[in-house]
């Protein structure tokens, strides 16, 4: 009897246990899909409702706007050239029997490049001068002659014609003896010689070429939304490649644009009396383009509108108010934008889930 009981007493209690344990099981698995299904409700609210969050509490950062004037700067790349590129030329036909002056050499205005034959010139220049001479006496002679009444007018005439002719001559003459000599017309540098000694060169053959190298121009792009920005003699600083910096200033500014770009060339003029730098050089132009108004913020802060201008968000009576901006200078991690007025309370961390005109709570922190 006592067995009997107590096989009873160990069922009984064996029920019991896998009662507890079924119950906890099926229990369990309700809480963990209300879990779930709570977690999902939560995500997708995330997603789809953020405003509602903000206005439910979430507290956006937010800093003073304190503006300082900042320099507007325009970045812009091209390539250096000559001031000038001068081609000579001779002007008369001859043999070279000289060069003058050494190719990478610098020339100052006048000074000799390369002489020709002069062939008889020399002696046809005594001749001239002796007729010229001649024909002078003899019209000084009509002359007295003419004032005693001795001399016809026609015979004046002649006289006079004889001797502008005879000096007509001799001038002539002597350009062709000067024009044996060619000279540099300009100070520069004296890039290339065309001939050679002993060739034999024709008028209007070409000589040499000199380069004007003591400033040297800079001719960079500009797009057309900027170009307007810039001024004669604005400030600039030309990084050129492999060959450090310097500052030079604008000289002039295209009025028209390049077709295939719609650029405009703006010249930028380097001083280089060391010439260090030379023509076709590439650069980078940082060009001063005024200064004006602007705050330091992170670009993380800034919206794009649909139409694709920059946005900033500030407090307005406890409001969003959307402004748009325009970023005067751009660092890694930093930008200067204005439109912002002064003391107005910009929206940082969290700016974005808050809609324009939406309720806002703000906290305010550092600017920095």
């Amino acid at each position: 009897m006592k067995s009997k009981s107590s096989y009873l007493l160990a069922g009984v209690v064996a029920l019991v246990v896998a009662g507890w344990m079924l119950s906890g099981y099926l229990f369990g698995k309700a809480d963990g899909a209300a879990s779930q299904e709570s977690a999902s409700a939560t995500a997708t609210s995330t997603t789809t409702a953020p405003t509602v969050t903000v206005e439910n509490g979430l507290l956006v950062s937010a800093v003073v706007v304190k503006n300082q004037p900042i320099t507007r700067i325009i970045r812009a790349s091209g390539v250096s050239e000559a001031k000038f590129e001068m081609t000579v030329s001779a002007n008369a036909d001859g043999q070279i029997i000289s060069l003058d002056a050494v190719e990478g050499n610098d020339v100052a205005a006048g000074d000799v490049l390369v002489r020709l034959d002069k062939g008889t010139l020399a002696e046809q220049i005594n001749a001239a001068k002796a007729n010229l001479e001649v024909a002078k006496r003899r019209r000084e002679v009509t002359e007295r002659l003419a004032k005693e009444n001795f001399s016809a007018p026609l015979e004046q005439a002649e006289r006079a014609a004889a001797y502008a002719t005879a000096e007509v001559n001799l001038r002539k003459l002597e350009e062709q003896l000067s024009d044996t000599v060619i000279v540099a017309p300009v100070s520069g540098l004296l890039e290339t010689l065309h001939v050679e000694k002993g060739e034999r060169v024709r008028r209007d053959t070409a000589t040499a070429t000199i380069l004007g190298l003591d400033i040297l121009p800079v001719v960079v792009a500009v797009p057309q939304n900027e170009v307007s920005r810039i001024k004669l003699a604005s400030k600039v600083k030309v990084q050129i490649v492999g060959n450090g910096s310097r500052h030079g200033t604008v000289s002039k500014i295209a009025s028209k644009s390049n077709p295939a770009t719609r650029t405009f060339d703006v010249t930028i003029d380097l001083p280089n009396q060391d010439r260090n730098l030379r023509a076709g050089m590439s650069v980078e132009a940082t060009i001063d383009a005024g200064s004006l108004q602007a705050f330091a913020m992170s670009p993380a802060h800034l919206s794009v509108a649909e139409n694709g201008i920059l946005t900033a968000k500030i407090a307005v009576d406890g409001k969003a108010v959307t402004l748009p901006v325009e970023v005067i200078r751009a660092g890694a991690e930093t930008v200067f934008v204005s439109g912002l007025p002064d003391d107005a309370i910009l929206l940082t961390v969290g700016q974005g889930f808050v809609e324009d005109g939406a309720a806002v709570n703000y906290k305010l922190t550092s600017a920095s």
